[in-house]
């Protein structure tokens, strides 16, 4: 079964840096149609990411956003994401002054989180060792 999972985001720019820079995910820019805003997409096994600015959103499906501004986006929301190593990643967050969370290491049972905000407020975890095969 696969997942697609679509976030609604302020700055489309901000998103890319963050997950493809700072994170090092695999991010792909897509034009649904000719004309139409480009969207973000992030691969991860069978579930797909779908990033899209926040004012498409609102103009395809007004109903569902016209309250949206009442609540914080990424609010109860968790995205994980399973990679070969943390080491580059932490360095990143450090680099760009970014504030994590919380940062698990349990050596026991080979363990290693880290927890952070991406810029429009959503949680996304990444767990070193856990990394997802592309299919």
């Amino acid at each position: 079964m696969s997942v697609t999972l679509t976030l609604a985001v302020s700055d489309l720019e901000t998103t890319a840096s963050f997950y493809g820079g700072v994170l090092q995910l695999d991010l792909e820019r897509f034009m649904p149609a000719p004309g139409h805003p480009p969207v973000l997409l992030l691969y991860h096994g069978d579930a797909v990411v779908l990033f899209r600015q926040m004012e498409t959103l609102e103009a395809l499906h007004p109903s569902v956003f016209q309250n949206l501004d009442r609540h914080p986006l990424g609010i109860g929301m968790t995205v994980e994401f399973g990679v070969k190593t943390l080491d580059p990643v932490l360095k990143n967050i450090q680099h760009n002054q970014l504030h994590t969370l919380y940062e698990l290491e349990d050596e026991e049972h080979d363990r290693r989180e880290v927890w952070i905000h991406d810029p429009d407020g959503y949680l996304v975890i990444l767990s070193e060792g856990f990394e997802v095969e592309e299919g």
